[in-house]
């Protein structure tokens, strides 16, 4: 059974220590359940939650949690949800993907890798000017602006989000518990690329939050996987992300 959680106040959600935890985490802190573009749902088993979903705007991340299993039955249930919800985007763990069989979503492989911190964070600019950041993360799509930037900044004056520029390049600290911090959309201008401009933003980032008592980790699909080992960061762990084949559902971007 899945059902939505309608008040985070009056319900005890414990979740566990993983990158999706993370980020359900991450919504619940910067929404609540106040919006109906931000929605938590339970999943149920022999009266029990077994599992969180969270669906931000076109987006979904489910986690299951500590100590759960997973009948045939929650396994078919979460697949009927995710093709009612049909998000653009979703992310879980390998308990729940490994055994659906959602063919309208192609399926991509990730990989996690820890980031090695610098030996410094100067000249790290915490305050980079917004617009600049959301061209060089996303080539421009100006249209997606304001959503972007209504969440971005909501997200940072909660402390929950923080975004890095180092000369021309940009990352994103999307969000930070239990000892890590997960960087995202890191990205460089055509122009500059080639002169270490995100491997040094990477370290200061990196370098920054483990001073705050955090180690960053980031993901990657297989096009970036090489760069990231040239750096010689360290992989920690994959999985396989769904993206719905319709491409006229990619135009959100969260």
């Amino acid at each position: 059974m899945i059902r939505r959680i309608d008040s985070l106040e009056s319900t005890d959600i414990r979740l566990r220590n993983s990158h999706y935890a993370r980020i359900i985490l991450s919504h619940m802190m910067t929404y609540g359940t106040e919006y109906d573009f931000c929605e938590f749902y339970e999943l149920m088993k022999s009266g029990k939650r077994i599992g969180v979903f969270a669906c931000l705007n076109g987006s979904m991340t489910a986690d299951i949690l500590d100590g759960a299993s997973l009948s045939s039955g929650c396994i078919r249930e979460s697949d009927e949800f995710i093709r009612f919800k049909s998000p653009y985007f979703a992310e879980m763990p390998p308990e729940l993907y490994s055994k659906m069989g959602i063919s309208e979503y192609q399926r991509i492989k990730r990989c996690f890798f820890k980031v090695i911190p610098g030996q410094d964070s100067s000249e790290l600019n915490s305050e980079p000017y917004m617009e600049t950041v959301f061209a060089t993360a996303f080539n421009g799509k100006d249209e997606h602006y304001g959503l972007w930037l209504t969440d971005t900044v909501r997200r940072r004056n909660k402390d929950i989000t923080r975004v890095y520029s180092y000369h021309s390049s940009v990352l994103t600290v999307r969000c930070r518990s239990n000892g890590m911090a997960y960087i995202t959309d890191v990205a460089t201008p055509e122009a500059d690329r080639g002169k270490g401009y995100a491997r040094t933003l990477l370290g200061k980032a990196a370098f920054q939050m483990k001073s705050e008592g955090y180690e960053c980790y980031l993901t990657a699909d297989e096009s970036t996987w090489d760069y990231y080992r040239s750096l010689g960061y360290e992989e920690i762990g994959n999985d396989i992300i769904l993206k719905l084949k319709d491409k006229k559902n990619y135009e959100q971007l969260f």
